[in-house]
């Protein structure tokens, strides 16, 4: 289902400032509570939610119709499961299609690990100069609740390291799903044939990598990710995961030689 031209389903609003881009496999368990934290934050804003289902086989796309109140949502499926990168390339392609230069493309998890009531301070950056604006649970202020010892430690590494190999100096979790975006930040990288140029976990990363090397200002603020909150497994392999984060890294380093 493609996205057709925007409209406001909560009334009040001309024009569409914010739209949410969600990858989202095989999370039905998740889609009530996420629909429900993100509803009055969409209505409120005026906001479009595109998620992208990755080859999901347990009715996710089912849940978010079942679940979709009065959001203007649009469902954009994968056959198969292309990988979260793929996934997030496909949902902000379809964003920066209905999307002003100065709007505003909000990505996060679709398991509700996100605490929305930060929407708020990440669009003040925006709207204070920032082209890209991180939620990172590693800044002072900011944590991970629920979530494995190990998981912690692996996300601050493999943000040292990508910082330490020129990625943005001051940003803690460049991993960080949960980011606002100023579309037209997105749209100097959107001339090349991939947006997002790892399929994988690593997207995000490489995505931002891509933005600070273009020259974006990259800021961050404090976040809570509440893994406490999620029903079900991470969908996040080791043995896939680390590979890439591996290769990724090896790329950068080399690029800088």
């Amino acid at each position: 289902m493609a996205p057709g031209p925007a409209r406001d389903p909560c009334g009040g609003r001309g024009r569409l400032l914010i739209h949410f881009v969600i990858p989202a496999r095989d999370e039905a368990p998740n889609v009530p509570r996420l629909m429900a934290d993100l509803a009055p934050h969409a209505c409120r804003l005026g906001g479009r939610v595109i998620v992208v289902d990755d080859g999901s086989t347990d009715g996710t796309a089912d849940e978010l119709e079942r679940h979709r109140g009065g959001v203007d949502l649009v469902i954009l499926r994968h056959p198969r499961n292309l990988g979260v990168g793929a996934a997030l390339e496909t949902g902000l392609r379809a964003a920066l299609a209905a999307a002003a230069d100065e709007d505003a493309i909000v990505t996060l998890e679709a398991d509700a690990t996100s605490d929305l009531e930060d929407l708020p301070s990440l669009l003040a950056r925006l709207d204070a100069g920032s082209d890209v604006v991180l939620a990172s649970p590693h800044a002072p202020g900011g944590t991970i609740t629920g979530a494995a010892r190990w998981r912690r430690i692996a996300s601050k590494l493999v943000s040292r390291s990508f910082r330490a190999a020129g990625g943005p100096p001051d940003v803690h979790t460049l991993s960080s799903l949960y980011r606002a975006y100023r579309a037209g930040a997105l749209r100097r990288l959107g001339v090349r044939p991939r947006l997002v140029r790892e399929p994988g976990f690593p997207g995000s990363v490489a995505l931002l990598l891509d933005l600070h090397d273009a020259g974006c200002t990259v800021s961050e603020i404090p976040t809570v990710n509440r893994w406490d909150r999620r029903a079900g497994a991470s969908k996040m392999s080791l043995r896939g995961t680390v590979p890439s984060y591996a290769r990724l890294l090896a790329a950068r380093v080399a690029q800088r030689r």
